[in-house]
């Protein structure tokens, strides 16, 4: 079996409290005892409602949140999420606003060519740019648009680039999907697979929605309030789930999609 690429083991996270002049600051629970692990080439989905933790996980894994415990390996070595300048190239995060993830007074050919200078400076930039806008379907055209220029689906594309541009092992997508049509939808998970294909990525994809990720994802863990309920093969999920919220979440999909 292929080793994994990131491993999390009995990982909890937490997030402050109120504090007043007082009292000591108090710090709540986030996510529970968490364990997980993403091959190479494999999508592993997480899916929870508002909630439920999976964007905070995904956050703490690139070093976003402070207050955290338990083991976080990256090819077989333990590493600490707020101390990862090594790893940055190595795991790259895309979020659900592509227009607040992008310079505003930044043209999107500029934002690319900035990243592939400072990671790869001996590279040839407007060639490589060229091969990433071909890799995300983005026409060249777009590089000389400003973000408020592109449409939701072109942005999101303009993200993905600009992650590709470090040449990462693994892309954790947070909820990218959501906000966009769903012809436009099925047209970036067709780029996710693809790049899941060639390039041997490993993604880790958040959403609240668990029909997205039936015919995407090889894998599906479920979360409800911080705590991982049910996890295994997509197919298993979908045919046979054990667990009460997900047969709740199963449910609310509409017929159509299953049908």
């Amino acid at each position: 079996m292929i080793k994994p690429v990131l491993e999390l083991k009995n990982v909890s996270i937490y997030y402050p409290g109120k504090q007043s002049y007082f009292k000591k600051q108090k710090f709540n629970q986030a996510n529970y005892n968490i364990n997980l692990k993403l091959r190479p080439g494999e999508i592993l989905a997480i899916v929870g409602e508002s909630g439920s933790g999976k964007s905070t996980l995904g956050n703490t894994i690139v070093g976003l949140v402070d207050d955290f415990k338990g083991d976080f390996i990256f090819q077989g070595s333990n590493y600490n999420p707020l101390i990862m300048s090594d790893l940055r190239s190595e795991i790259q995060i895309i979020f659900q606003d592509s227009l607040s993830s992008l310079n505003p007074r930044m043209k999107i050919g500029t934002a690319i060519i900035d990243v592939i200078k400072h990671h790869h400076p001996n590279t040839d930039v407007t060639e490589r740019m060229d091969e990433l806008f071909f890799k995300v379907n983005l026409s060249i055209i777009t590089a000389g648009k400003y973000p408020h220029e592109l449409s939701g689906g072109q942005r999101q594309r303009a993200c993905i680039a600009r992650a590709l541009a470090v040449e990462p092992k693994i892309l954790i997508c947070d909820e990218i999907v959501s906000a966009l049509d769903v012809s436009v939808q099925a047209k970036i998970l067709n780029l996710l697979l693809r790049l899941v294909e060639e390039d041997h990525l490993a993604i880790l994809f958040t959403t609240h929605d668990l029909h997205v990720v039936e015919s995407f994802a090889h894998h599906v863990i479920v979360m409800k309030d911080g705590k991982i309920v049910e996890k295994g093969i997509t197919k298993d999920i979908f045919s046979n789930p054990q667990n009460a919220y997900t047969k709740t979440l199963l449910q609310s999909i509409p017929e159509k999609v299953n049908s």
